[in-house]
Parts: structure tokens; C-alpha cells; sequence
């Protein structure tokens, strides 16, 4: 990259470091200004406070790379803190995740936005019909992590002790009983807090990078990935097996799972882009390590990105661009969450699991498929289907009439594993993996 666009990047992005150096103060100042129930709070954010306006000003000499990442982790901390500390009132707790948050944002997200811009370099990776990266693919992802956020702080509340009732719109006490829980209660800190944490970092990460991040920053859609894929499809199995692990459903966990399931639909191409990005960089000779912290430059696209215009319906649209909803899909989903809620609807006997287990699955897998990129994972499906078919054999708890749907339902789901959908999109190379 130009060095003389990286000079001026440098330059003109410093006005954050004076940010991080003013919430610095902001922290220091806090505790001394207001009465705080926590001398523990008190110090930490007083400590937080002088380590900021410490690293902000070696930040603002660009050979220290690695001080805005301090300041960084610092705000990481700053978010986790209250939870570890059990923050006595809300308003430390407020105060302190959302300096975390402008902290984290000062430092590692706003830099660099003009280097991003002056990248040169078609959008749109070869052989794809649309950019993974671009703001209306990312804005539902983050828009999703929102709701995803304040559900869970909602619910870190109660647990916190700032709010005298929580309010379920479904399943009456439900949310209340699930989030203090022996589950729950065997967390040292607030799991809900916690959730609310980790749904800050993705929708912050959501927000890193421009256009061309997949080529650019392969670190930050990678991170993003992780943060949105396999840890967001461990909780989401964990929150749809509640009526096993605890024995009641909470509506705002589930909001979170299935927004959580959309979330990953959304964001599997961007990954897909990135790591075929690498697979192609590796294989002309490059460093894949250092293409992957510090980017390259993506192979000759014919379609040009410059002349493509989009009217405010094509901008709506395109914010689902690569994924599809089948209707052999959608009604795999129905089953799934058929089984789900099997207790309630069927005569499965009281101490079967089965159902909840094997309902969790097909719905997460049903509703990531939509996923163009990956709808050759409905397959997986077939296989729950004979685990469906063969739980009747092996438990005993199945009245005859949930035996029969049982069966049913498991043919059904092998069957509309076969119909692959419509294909809107080409991927390049990944055509072939699309079944």
C-alpha cells in the first residue's frame, strides 16, 4: 500500500488518540466526582482511567502499533469488570461498559477507515455476483447483534439486582425462572451479563473495516466469524435444550437464539469470501500469515463494482443477497421446532430428550442452510432424520401416537433434504461445493 496514503491515515485519524485520552480522564474523575458502593469499582476505574491516558499518548506516536490495542483491551476489561465485580448499581455498570465500548472504538475501529477507502481493488471477489462486505450485507448482522444485546442486558439487569421484575410476553415466569436458575446461579458472574458482553464485541467487530474488508483485513472477518459462527451456534444449542437443562423456556433467549441463527445465515459468505481469498493468495506464493494480518490484493473480477447503482428497494434486497428460503427448507425448520416444543403439543413422555435434542439441531441447521454458500449443510439434516426414525426403537417412553408422528416426521425430513433450492448467486470457486 502507498505509504504516503498510510502517512496520511496516521495523521489524520490522531483525534482518536485524544478521545481515548479524554475518556481516560472521564474514568479517573468519575469516582472521585460520584459516591461509589465499590471501593473495588472505585479503584479499578481510577487505575482504568490512568493506563488510558498512559497508552492513549503512546498511541499517538504511529511506531507504537501496539499501544491502541492495549487501550483496546482495556476496554474489553472495562466491559467485563462490572460483571466480575458485581457491580452494586446501574449506573457504574452503565458507565463503565459504555466507556468500554468508545474506548474500543476510538482505538482500534475509526483508525484506519481511510486507508480502507483509498484501497484499491474491485469489492467484489472473483466469480461472485456481490460483495460479502459490503454495509447493507453487514447492516442486519449488526442491526440482529443490537437486539441480541439489549435482550441479554435486559436479562443482566434482573441478575444484577438493578431491576425488581422481568417481564416474559410468552411464557409467563418463564424468563424469570431460567435466569435464576441453579444453571444460571452455578455462573460466578451474570451468564446473561456475559452474553451481553460477548453480543458488544461482535456488533463492534461488525462495524470494523470498509467495503473490501475480506481482502484487506482477512484477521477482522475471521474474528468476526468465530465470534458469530461456532460460539453463536454453542449457545444457541444450549439455549434451545432449556426445557432440559432447566425446565422451562425464557422468550428472550429464545429471541437471541433465533436472531442469532439469522445473524450466522448472514454472515457465513463473508467468511467464505475471505477464506477462498486466502486460499488463492497462498497459492500464488504468498505469505499466508501476513496476507491474513495485513491483507493483499484479490484476483481481476470482470464485473466492475463502479458501474453497479442501487435504488433504495435494490439496497433493501440486497441486504439478503446469498441467502434463500426453500420452501423444502422452511418446512424442515417447521419440524424442528415442532420437536421443540414437542412437550407441549405431542405425546412424548415426560422424561423423554430426544425430541429436544434432536429439535434443536434440525432447526439450527434448517435455518443456516438458507445460506446459498452452504445449503449443501441440509444434508446433515438426512442423518437427524434417521437418529429421529431410530430414537422410536430405542426409547420407551413414545406413546403410540407420537411413535407414529415420530416416523413421520423423520421420512419427511429426509425427504426435503433432496430439493437443493433456487441459486440465486455465483461464488466463484465454491460453485462446486454448493450441491
Amino acid at each position: 500500500m502507498d505509504e504516503r496514503i498510510m502517512l496520511y491515515s496516521e495523521q489524520k485519524d490522531r483525534w482518536t488518540r485524544y478521545v481515548i485520552v479524554i475518556l481516560g480522564c472521564w474514568l479517573i474523575f468519575t469516582p472521585l466526582t460520584f459516591t461509589s458502593q465499590s471501593r473495588t469499582l472505585y479503584w479499578n476505574d481510577i487505575l482504568c482511567g490512568i493506563l488510558l491516558v498512559t497508552f492513549g499518548f503512546y498511541a499517538l506516536n504511529t511506531r507504537h502499533t501496539w499501544a491502541p490495542w492495549v487501550c483496546a483491551a482495556i476496554g474489553v476489561w472495562l466491559q467485563f469488570a462490572p460483571l466480575l465485580f458485581w457491580a452494586p448499581d446501574a449506573l457504574t455498570y452503565l458507565n463503565e461498559t459504555l466507556v468500554g465500548s468508545l474506548v474500543i472504538i476510538f482505538s482500534i475501529l475509526i483508525p484506519g477507515v481511510t486507508v480502507q477507502n483509498q484501497t484499491f481493488g474491485n469489492p467484489i471477489p472473483e466469480g461472485w455476483s456481490y460483495n460479502p462486505s459490503s454495509w447493507p450485507q453487514r447492516a442486519p448482522i449488526i442491526a440482529l447483534g443490537f437486539v441480541c444485546w439489549f435482550s441479554s442486558r435486559y436479562m443482566a439487569s434482573y441478575q444484577l439486582g438493578y431491576l425488581n421484575h422481568i417481564w416474559d410476553p410468552v411464557f409467563d415466569n418463564g424468563t424469570l425462572k431460567v435466569i435464576t436458575s441453579s444453571v444460571s446461579k452455578a455462573f460466578p458472574i451474570s451468564d446473561a451479563g456475559l452474553g451481553a458482553l460477548a453480543y458488544t464485541i461482535e456488533t463492534l467487530t461488525g462495524f470494523k473495516g470498509g467495503i473490501k474488508r475480506w481482502y484487506t483485513m482477512p484477521w477482522a472477518v475471521i474474528f468476526f466469524g468465530v465470534l458469530v459462527i461456532p460460539v453463536g451456534l454453542t449457545s444457541i444449542i444450549l439455549i434451545m435444550l432449556q426445557p432440559i437443562l432447566v425446565g422451562y423456556w425464557c422468550f428472550w433467549c429464545l429471541l437471541t437464539a433465533f436472531c442469532m441463527l439469522a445473524m450466522i445465515a448472514l454472515t457465513v459468505d463473508e467468511v467464505a469470501a475471505t477464506l477462498q481469498f486466502l486460499s488463492q493468495s497462498t497459492k500464488s506464493g504468498n505469505s499466508f500469515w501476513k496476507t491474513f494480518w495485513k491483507g493483499g490484493e484479490p484476483l481481476l473480477n470482470e464485473r466492475d463494482a463502479s458501474i453497479i447503482t442501487y435504488g433504495c428497494l435494490d439496497k433493501c434486497l440486497s441486504m439478503v443477497k446469498g441467502v434463500g428460503l426453500p420452501w423444502n427448507l422452511a418446512l424442515s425448520a417447521l419440524i424442528g421446532i415442532t420437536l421443540l416444543f414437542s412437550k407441549s403439543f405431542l405425546s412424548f413422555g415426560d422424561e423423554t430428550t430426544a425430541p429436544y435434542i434432536l429439535g434443536a439441531l434440525i432447526t439450527t441447521i434448517s435455518i443456516i442452510s438458507v445460506a446459498e454458500v452452504i445449503r449443501s449443510f441440509r444434508y446433515l439434516n438426512m442423518g437427524l432424520g434417521l437418529c429421529l426414525i431410530a430414537s422410536t426403537w430405542f426409547l420407551k417412553e413414545f406413546t403410540p401416537l407420537s411413535l407414529a408422528l415420530t416416523c413421520g416426521m423423520g421420512i419427511a425430513l429426509i425427504l426435503l433434504c433432496i430439493p437443493r433450492g433456487k441459486i440465486n448467486e455465483t461464488y466463484g470457486s465454491l460453485n462446486h461445493w454448493i450441491l
